[in-house]
């Protein structure tokens, strides 16, 4: 039976009312009686139909004030009464026959991890552990610059520790966490990193060791546990030049039965990607500094306090629209300019996996969207040369969309085949391809900015270098193009609401994203080594990040007016010469590719944003 996709094109959050009553309602669902032909329903379409039906008729999160900065009240997942009245025990012997295995990812054969789904769980600190500090609820919350911390001391009585209670008996396979402090790099190596853990279930422990570093990590258990409660123990750490205070900020629990955790609410169009000083490390071979992708949740701003935010996860751009059930976020972490090197992992909103698709069709590749939001294909098309490779879900799997070794005579009937939209998706728009309700200014157009804001010296008076857009009842000035200077100014009533520029002219242009009612404004400086992020309403524009961007841009030396990657083997820029949409012609049949394991990914080594 093939699973149901959500149909939601709101993507909103799920009401708390709606969430409990899908908590209580998912496990009697799933152990029901189903009519004739489907009692064989695997347990991973069960839990894509649940995540489905939670999106259906989902409301959006609220927005509290703490500490005097806005920030979006989490959604919070009602505790099941089951979950709450479980108890976290402590394993006094080891678990006979599984082991576990501390590891950067699940794997890159497809069809090993399809059956995962993340499981419902409360998190709680158990009576026998140190009670630390903070809400454990934190680390289910998908904000990393929230956790539980806890001060730690090998061998102490009261160990740290942090109990997981499931709803009902799972078979759990694996754990996803972030163990790391942040987001400054400066707070990231002054607080230790856990190096090791035990994993207390009801049947014994398993020990694991983690790498370190400002990643992921995951727990493998082999075979899978049978267990309706879980506590991980710290017992070693990577030290922190500063103290001893452990950071747990987030744990997921996968697994192939059992109660599924409600589908998390990420449209990609609120996403952006920010970093402390500038992205890359000194050549000739650059490496990616500490960056990460933070997200707003739906209708969490404020006019004069802009979006909330919060910090999700180690990536360099995110892609897809908001009710995709696949999103993708794209991590480049090495380049000398010709050649890139970089990875890609595919979320699926539902089941809440990370599948990692290593390079796909060339790292800082063209990014083909599936027209339904069901993958996504990566690489370079140009005359004689395809390299697009994508994964798509059919039929509740995921399978290969592999290049033809002949290049086909029609890239784009290829795409259209595969189901995916001709047109690559776009890192930002800019003046020469504006989003919609913006135009390149005419004769005498900027006077009204003219009028009510002192432009700096390096700033052009030519019309035709600026960029108009409406903002509701207000008019967003924007300019920047190649030496000139980035600048940004809001206009409503008359009066200048709002302005953003830069100090010299060093810049390498502008780019912009409309998101609603409001939009994103990108200025970059340093010859685009670095820029600043603003959100733009009507009423206000507010920065976001000093040192931040919708996407990654190649690293300054690599291109000194433009922000395309380069394709390793062809002469063009990519984007810069070749129309929009791929037009090239014909189509080949698509082979049904085997799922085979891919190579292992590289992961990014840690820079020093201060270093270079």
């Amino acid at each position: 039976m093939r699973p149901l996709l959500s149909s939601n094109p709101s993507n909103a959050s799920l009401s708390m009312t709606a969430a409990a009553a899908l908590i209580l309602a998912l496990p009697l669902a799933c152990k029901s009686e189903q009519p004739a032909g489907e009692a064989d329903q695997p347990a991973e379409e069960q839990a894509v139909e649940a995540g489905a039906a939670a999106d259906e008729g989902a409301e959006a999160g609220a927005v509290e004030q703490v500490g005097g900065d806005e920030q979006a009240a989490p959604l919070e997942e009602p505790d099941d009464p089951r979950a709450a009245a479980v108890t976290i025990a402590r394993a006094d012997a080891a678990l006979a026959g599984v082991t576990a295995k501390g590891t950067r990812s699940l794997g890159f054969s497809l069809e090993k991890v399809i059956h995962l789904f993340a499981l419902a769980a409360t998190a709680k600190v158990p009576d026998w552990g140190a009670p630390g500090e903070g809400e454990a609820k934190l680390v289910r919350d998908d904000d990393l610059d929230s956790a539980w911390t806890c001060a730690f001391e090998a061998g102490a009585e009261a160990p740290c520790v942090l109990g997981l209670a499931l709803p009902e008996t799972a078979k759990v396979e694996a754990l996803r966490l972030y163990v790391a402090a942040g987001p400054r790099y400066r707070d990231y190596k002054g607080h230790p990193r856990v190096a090791k853990v035990r994993v207390h279930t009801d049947a014994g422990y398993v020990e694991a060791s983690l790498q370190d570093g400002a990643n992921h990590n995951y727990v493998r258990f082999s075979p899978p546990v049978e267990t309706q409660s879980l506590a991980i123990e710290v017992l070693d750490v990577h030290a922190g030049n500063k103290d001893a205070v452990v950071h747990i900020a987030e744990v997921e629990v996968y697994g192939a039965d059992g109660a599924p955790r409600v589908p998390m609410q990420l449209d990609p169009a609120r996403a952006w990607v920010s970093w402390e000083t500038d992205t890359w490390g000194e050549g000739p071979e650059h490496t990616i500094r500490q960056l990460f992708v933070n997200y707003s949740p739906a209708k969490a701003e404020d006019p004069e306090a802009g979006l909330a935010r919060k910090r999700l996860t180690r990536a360099t751009a995110v892609f897809g629209r908001a009710g995709d059930d696949f999103l993708l976020f794209e991590r480049m972490f090495k380049t000398d300019c010709e050649a890139h090197e970089g990875s890609y992992l595919l979320f699926d909103r539902r089941n809440r996996m990370f599948y990692p698709l290593v390079d796909l069709g060339g790292a800082g590749g063209q990014v083909y969207r599936h027209g339904e939001g069901r993958g996504f294909a990566v690489g370079w098309v140009s005359a004689g040369r395809f390299t697009v490779k994508g994964v798509v879900e059919e039929g509740g799997t995921l399978k290969w969309k592999r290049p033809p070794k002949t290049p086909p005579e029609d890239p784009a009937a290829l795409l259209r085949e595969w189901g995916f939209e001709p047109t690559p998706m776009s890192r930002g728009e800019s003046i020469a391809s504006p989003p919609e309700g913006c135009h390149r200014a005419g004769g005498g157009e900027i006077d009204p900015l003219t009028a009510v804001a002192k432009l700096p010296d390096h700033a052009s008076s030519d019309p035709s270098k600026w960029l108009i857009c409406d903002v509701g009842s207000a008019k967003l000035y924007t300019q920047g193009g190649c030496g000139t200077g980035s600048h940004a100014y809001l206009v409503a009533g008359g009066k200048l609401v709002g302005e953003q520029r830069s100090k010299q002219a060093d810049d390498r242009g502008f780019n912009l994203r409309r998101v609603g009612e409001g939009m994103f404004v990108e200025l970059s400086r340093e010859q685009g080594a670095s820029a600043s992020l603003s959100w733009v309403t009507a009423e206000a524009l507010v920065e976001l990040e000093s040192a931040g961007g919708l996407a990654v841009r190649p690293p300054a030396a690599c291109a000194s007016c433009g922000d395309a990657w380069r394709d390793p083997e062809a002469s063009e820029v990519e984007g810069e010469d070749a129309p929009g949409e791929v037009d090239e012609a014909a189509g080949l049949e698509d082979e049904e590719p085997e799922d085979e394991d891919e190579p292992e990914e590289v992961e990014a080594p840690e820079e020093d944003p201060e270093a270079g």
